[in-house]
């Protein structure tokens, strides 16, 4: 079986040139994420700080339910962290705070002249 005019969902070529931060994120990402989903990480890489899930929801035009939906989506995959949890006035649980998690730090060498530990 032979298929013809199949459309083309695959982006052009990356380019040569050192844009590709560029490319990743004109071309890729909007591929690969909903559209939801990009206007959360947008909004975080703009604020650079932790967001309250109200807060998110309210700037990215998203019902707080659908926020919620990607934030915890998201912190499922270790793309986003519960920074904070905030009392609601109405009393009803804690609302959540998110940010990007902090990238794993490596743990130090020791040092040649260090004594070797014993177990």
């Amino acid at each position: 079986m032979e298929i013809f005019k199949t459309p083309k969902i695959t982006p052009d070529a990356p380019p040569a040139s050192s844009a590709g931060d560029e490319y990743v994120w004109m071309k890729l990402v909007p591929r690969l994420l909903s559209p939801g989903t990009l206007s959360v990480i947008h909004l975080l890489l703009r604020e650079g700080k932790e967001l309250r899930l109200r807060e998110i929801a309210a700037s990215v035009d998203l019902s707080g339910d659908h926020a919620r939906y990607h934030c915890e989506a998201m912190e499922r995959r270790g793309v986003l962290e519960v920074v904070q949890l905030h009392p609601r006035p109405e009393g009803d649980g804690d609302e959540p705070s998110y940010f990007f998690p902090k990238p794993p730090q490596a743990s130090p060498l020791p040092s040649p002249s260090a004594p070797a530990a014993s177990a």
